[in-house]
């Protein structure tokens, strides 16, 4: 059997999985759905390995070989195939595309229903299931060139599209909730949208009021709840995450500090003002007069220096 009847085959078990609804069948349902997924980048892959190859780009071993003409060439050896490392590294290099930030946050949902089920599970895998849908269905377009509709067939795809539908309606709520809140901050307004659920990785985050410091965010999937002193820091580190990992691989400053005055992780430096409290911290120090770093933020008015020189 082909690599994507397996995979077709795979998804379909993880839905029906999911509508039967027991604990067992909904751990099998996330552990299907994730390995169709899986199955469906190793297609992808093979159709690019060239004739004669053995599958070389879905094996994880590759050997060089030279034939009776001196002509080099490599071959996929052994039964092994690739890792979810290797798959990642060779898309990158083939210009093959997928969500792997959607991907990973389904591989946690995988593994800690794997080891940790609750009760309270059934809500996530619905979300899992959603995220699978975008998955699954934008590669299957874009990258495989197939119909989603006649290579999962209509049952499979009409069950997978009415959990996407139900989560996208949520989703909705949330944002429309989280779009009211006056957040003072850009890059606050910015991070709030993109924020997942500390507990099961879930976007449904519903805040409950609209004063900033006396949010509470309750998750619609796993019921979990998080205070803003939790989320307002986690907003602002997500918004300027890529900013942060340039500072640190160019040496520069980074955008974001504690506050001084509240003492969260959530001061922006572009924004001079904290996005949590409002505070608003002397960037000069006092003493000498030089620029404060962010990363020394939390003595202002003083750097560092002069703050250890002076006590």
């Amino acid at each position: 059997m082909s690599l994507l009847n397996n995979a077709v085959d795979s998804i379909k078990v993880g839905v029906e999985d999911f509508e039967e609804g027991s604990r067992e069948r909904l751990t099998s349902s996330v552990r299907n759905i994730h390995a169709g997924i899986l199955l469906l980048y190793k297609e992808a892959l093979k159709r690019l390995s060239p004739d004669d190859s053995n599958d070389v780009l879905i094996k994880r071993k590759i050997v060089p070989t030279r034939n009776k003409d001196d002509i080099v060439k490599f071959i996929g050896q052994g039964k092994t195939t690739v890792n979810v490392y290797q798959i990642r590294n060779r898309f990158d290099k083939l210009d093959i595309e997928t969500n792997w930030e959607q991907f990973e946050s389904i591989s946690k949902i995988r593994n800690d229903i794997e080891h940790y089920y609750t009760e309270d599970d059934h809500s996530r895998i619905q979300h899992l299931i959603a995220k699978s849908f975008t998955i699954i269905s934008s590669f299957i377009e874009n990258e495989l060139k197939e119909n989603p509709v006649d290579l999962l067939g209509h049952i499979t795809w009409s069950a997978m599209l009415e959990v996407a539908e139900l989560y996208q309606n949520e989703r909705e709520k949330c944002l429309n909730k989280i779009n009211k809140i006056s957040w003072g901050s850009d890059v606050l307004t910015e991070g709030v949208q993109d924020i997942t659920c500390v507990f099961c990785d879930s976007d449904l985050l519903f805040p409950n009021s609209s004063d900033i410091q006396d949010l509470i965010f309750e998750c619609k999937s796993c019921g979990a709840k998080e205070e803003a002193q939790g989320i307002i820091p986690r907003a602002v580190q997500t918004a300027l995450g890529f900013e942060h990992y340039k500072s640190y691989v160019d040496g520069l400053e980074y955008p974001y500090g504690s506050c001084p005055e509240c003492g969260l992780e959530s001061y922006v430096i572009k924004e001079e003002r904290c996005a949590f409290c409002g505070y608003e911290a002397e960037h000069f120090c006092d003493n000498c007069g030089n620029k404060i770093p962010p990363s020394e933020m939390m003595l202002s008015p003083l750097c560092a220096y002069c703050n250890n020189k002076l006590k």
